[in-house]
């Protein structure tokens, strides 16, 4: 009885390292299939980090342009604002 027990025992543990074996190769492909869905956004964003300088100096530059002309800039940055708006609504309205 007691050396079925320990048969038991071993069966089980053998199983339990071949399930741990398979979860660890799903994973592993999971993981490769989530890099290459991601590369595109990662790309992106590193694109926009090797901005961050110039967004820097240019937002130094709009401030001090700000102080000195508030009228002219609200309205510049109203216009900016509705650009881009129309901008956005013609690539979703080409996109569909």
């Amino acid at each position: 009885m007691n050396s079925s027990r320990g048969q038991q025992l071993k069966l089980r543990k053998q199983q339990l390292l071949q399930e741990i074996q398979q979860q660890r190769q799903s994973l592993s492909a999971c993981s490769q299939h989530w890099l290459e869905i991601t590369q595109p956004y990662d790309k992106g964003w590193q694109t926009l980090l090797t901005f961050k300088p110039y967004a820097v100096i240019g937002s130094g530059i709009a401030l001090l342009y700000a102080l000195r002309h508030p009228t002219k800039f609200f309205r510049w940055s109203r216009r900016i604002i509705s650009i881009l708006g129309i901008v956005q609504t013609v690539r979703n309205t080409l996109h569909e």
